[in-house]
């Protein structure tokens, strides 16, 4: 044993010593427990800690001070945190009494004004694992720190087993602690101020914390007063409080150990006999069973209690083979209640020596009984070279368990001996009668940090912890704590399935959302929304609408559509609706639409479409409208002529953002070739300007099937072309420049019988550009064969002067252009004179038209810029 390094110990004293309450007695003594409790911590003689690592809160003023003084020293301690109190003691309500430390302004009857126990404790155990822990209550009713129904929750003095933490209080939980009027002290405080100054007589150098316990309550009974009491881990037994002062004033050396515990009084009529070998003392005692069997009873005893152990285990085994097997029983019965743990295991190696297993197990059976910290001190030896005999030992020692003290009692035990393996095992083993007794155990854990062996407790407990949604919202944090997700997902679906109607799941998730769990809830709609019917569905959402859980609602909603056919999509948007929720409604027809397959949404248009809903199913539409694939598989999916059918047609012809071209090239890229000729002959239909106009773009885009298909339809259009306007033919005609694209958009006006309005266009058109121009679109004409457009150019070209005509009609006689060049000069023959015109047929080589001269030209019709360009020809 070592004295806590004082540099790494803090100590926090607290006292109460006058009170503003009528009900509450001054305790003037308390002050001077503070004061002089700190002088002798600080004392070098007894333990030297810095006197900045001694925090006295006197008279604190309220829970936050007296809690943050706590917790600071908390947080720094590395060795050693000792918490002294010193004040009044009240009992908090409820169905398990807690202790209330009193503070100056604290009323009786108002229990929040005082400091519940429980805090401090938190505060307490929230040091480091490796901190030795060490709190001291001097005050009435200071035992219930001891205390814990079987239904409340593990106390300190339950986890001090574990933790290392050693508890000392004044008195009892229903006694009163004293403060004589005539000491310096209170009565409790006094002993351990005296023990500590003047030191203890017969204890080594150091004093231990069951030294100190068994002085002061010696001192205390002596006198009459209230018994204090502790409870401490096997490693608490250890802990070092002080040096030990008695002697000389600088400090003792140390002193003779105590004299090892006296075994039983032997007899004189036996002492010889039990100096005898096994074999004789059996011999003996088999003679006396007929005469005096007790006496022989009382030899056995006596032998299994004395003799050393060795011999012990070969006189029970001695008994078993002779066939006295009920005094081999007897005699391993009183070895194994006892016998020193030492002389356990000295019996349970002999016994295995002598290949006796059957008296081994019997002996097993009666340790596991014992203290925890026996059980420990056994176990860990035998691990060493009987590690067969330990797991049976530690696996009976498991079956005696059947309260939460038990277990963690067991555990702390075999932690301090650094069992750590075999305390999981304890952890993992119990088997409660009731789901009560194992949250118990859980809270216990996680209060001391073993949140994966509490999570995994719990988890056992399953359905009991689901059916209890303050139990599951417990579970559910220490599973956060233990960071372990799976686990979460388990414990919801258990609640889940232990939720026996819808009500019980609203409240379950109403549960969850008040404990700030509000992404839980939500997964646990995720679990039930595809296993819950549409009603239900619907009568969860009521029920949650009613809590004003308004934000989980359109999830709800989404991830029960996503669960079940589209067919059932219409009874969930009307319910949404009838909540009064309209915007959730139309984000759930968009959003399924847009996650569900093409097939599925094909469904749903043509439902919609057949239950008339056509708003609904513009949703749909506008949800689609950013994916042309799923248009096109959509198309492909509604086989007949529809309306839902058309208007996704006319979407993909009124595409924005994207050319016409690219679009067909998307489509044609995916293989969906039918669908592009669908888009081609609704684009013609509906709109066939737009449609003319496409049809250079695809020529330039290198696409001449687009091309020749949409040229088809325009040509085979069912909606005639008649009714363009002038200027929108005019402006299909020369909304370029010439090239063969333009002739096609021109063919494809004058098959749907607008050749009129064309040839107007073009002989209106031909009166504005150069001869050279005029000449390159009558090449162009000629080349696809439209004759007749060619003609209407050249009549057109009238408006030359006579000169200038003559050397266009010449010039497209030698562009090999002579049948246009001979309807130019007979078509124009009444604007030359006969000079000139027998001059142009003889260039032709053709007869020239006898026609009286023409009358003189009227002045051109050209603006000024075209008669310009002519002079300066």
């Amino acid at each position: 044993m070592e004295l806590p390094d004082p540099l790494g110990s803090y100590a926090v004293l607290i006292g109460s010593s006058s009170y503003e309450s009528p009900d509450l007695e001054d305790l003037p003594a308390v002050s001077r427990n503070l004061e002089d409790l700190g002088r002798l911590l600080e004392d070098p003689g007894v333990w030297g800690l810095p006197p900045d690592h001694v925090t006295r809160v006197a008279e604190p003023s309220s829970p936050a001070q007296l809690l943050d003084a706590v917790r600071e020293a908390a947080r720094r301690a590395t060795d050693t945190l000792l918490v002294y109190y010193a004040g009044h003691g009240l009992v908090g309500p409820g169905e398990v009494d807690s202790l209330l430390l009193a503070l100056p302004s604290s009323d009786p009857e108002r229990p929040y004004t005082s400091v519940d126990f429980a805090n401090v404790r938190r505060e307490v155990l929230d040091a480091g694992r490796k901190v030795n822990r060490v709190v001291i209550l001097d005050c009435c009713y200071s035992g219930q720190a001891m205390t814990g129904g079987m239904n409340g929750p593990v106390t300190m003095a339950e986890q001090a087993r574990i933790t290392g933490t050693y508890l000392l209080t004044a008195c009892g939980p229903n006694r009163l602690a004293v403060a004589p009027p005539d000491e310096p002290h209170t009565a409790f405080t006094g002993e351990l101020i005296r023990a500590l100054s003047g030191g203890l007589p017969g204890a080594g150098p150091l004093i231990g914390a069951t030294e100190l316990y068994e002085h002061v309550t010696g001192e205390l009974r002596a006198k009459g007063r209230p018994i204090p009491q502790q409870r401490l881990s096997n490693t608490g037994r250890d802990l070092v409080l002080a040096r030990n002062r008695h002697g000389l004033p600088g400090g003792a050396t140390p002193a003779a150990p105590p004299p090892p515990a006296a075994r039983p009084a032997v007899p004189d009529r036996f002492r010889v006999l039990l100096r005898s070998q096994p074999r004789r003392i059996a011999e003996y005692t088999e003679r006396l069973r007929s005469t005096e069997p007790a006496t022989a009873a009382e030899l056995l005893e006596l032998a299994a209690g004395t003799r050393p152990a060795q011999e012990a285990a070969a006189l029970a085994h001695l008994l078993r083979r002779q066939g006295r097997d009920p005094e081999a029983r007897a005699m391993l019965t009183t070895v194994g209640t006892r016998r020193s743990p030492a002389d356990l295991v000295t019996v349970v190696r002999a016994l295995r020596a002598l290949d006796d297993g059957e008296d081994v197990e019997r002996l097993l059976t009666t340790v596991a009984g014992r203290a925890p910290e026996d059980v420990a001190a056994v176990l860990r030896p035998l691990y060493e070279d009987e590690a067969g005999v330990a797991d049976a030992l530690l696996a009976a020692a498991i079956g005696t368990l059947g309260t939460t003290e038990a277990v963690l009692g067991l555990a702390g035990a075999l932690w301090s001996a650094q069992l750590d393996e075999q305390a999981t095992r304890v952890l993992a083993a119990p088997s409660f009668s009731s789901p009560q007794e194992a949250v118990r155990l859980a809270d216990a854990l996680r209060s001391i940090g073993r949140v994966d062996e509490a999570l995994d407790l719990s988890l056992r407990w399953l359905p009991a912890v689901a059916e209890d949604s303050a139990g599951l919202v417990r579970v559910l944090r220490i599973a956060d704590e233990a960071g372990r997700t799976a686990a979460t997902d388990e414990l919801l679906r258990a609640a889940a399935d232990a939720a026996s109607t819808v009500r019980d799941l609203a409240g379950l998730c109403d549960a969850l959302w008040t404990a700030g769990m509000g992404d839980r809830a939500e997964r646990l709609l995720t679990f039930v929304s595809g296993e819950l019917d549409t009603a239900e569905v619907v009568a969860l959402a009521e029920l949650l609408h009613a809590e004003g859980h308004d934000g989980a609602l359109r999830p709800l909603f989404e991830r029960a559509a996503a669960a079940r056919p589209v067919e059932q999509l219409p009874a969930l948007v009307d319910a949404l609706r009838t909540m009064g929720r309209p915007l959730d409604a139309e984000a759930l027809v968009k959003g399924t639409a847009a996650r569900r397959s093409a097939a599925s949404v094909a469904a749903l248009l043509a439902l919609l479409d057949t239950d008339g809903a056509p708003q609904d199913s513009a949703r749909v539409l506008t949800a689609v409208s950013g994916d042309i694939l799923l248009q096109a598989r959509l198309i492909r999916s509604l086989h007949t002529v529809s309306r839902p059918r058309d208007a996704l047609l006319d979407q993909l012809c009124g595409t924005t953002g994207v050319e016409f071209t690219d679009l067909l090239g998307t489509l044609h890229e995916a293989g969906e070739h039918e669908v592009a000729v669908l888009v081609l002959r609704r684009l013609a239909q509906t709109d066939p300007e737009r449609a003319a106009r496409q049809l250079p773009r695809l020529r330039t885009a290198r696409m001449p099937v687009d091309q020749k298909v949409l040229h088809t339809f325009l040509e085979t259009s069912g909606r005639p072309m008649e009714g363009l306007s002038a200027p929108t033919v005019r402006s299909l005609v020369v909304g370029g420049t010439w090239s063969l694209d333009q002739v096609d958009v021109i063919a494809v006006l004058s098959y749907a019988g607008l050749t009129a309005q064309v040839e107007e266009v073009l002989e209106e058109y031909s009166r504005q550009p150069s001869p050279n121009e005029v000449r390159e679109l009558l090449q162009i004409l000629e080349t696809r064969g439209h004759r007749n457009h060619a003609q209407a150019v050249v009549r057109g070209a009238r408006w030359m002067f006579p000169e200038l005509f003559m050397g266009f009609v010449r010039s497209l006689h030698e562009a090999g252009m002579r049948e246009l060049a001979r309807y130019a000069l007979e078509n124009a023959s009444t604007r030359l004179s006969n000079t000139q015109r027998r001059e142009l047929a003889e260039s032709l080589g053709v007869p020239a038209p006898e026609l009286p001269d023409p009358p003189p030209d009227p002045p051109p019709t050209v603006g000024p810029r075209l008669l310009d360009r002519f002079r300066r020809r």
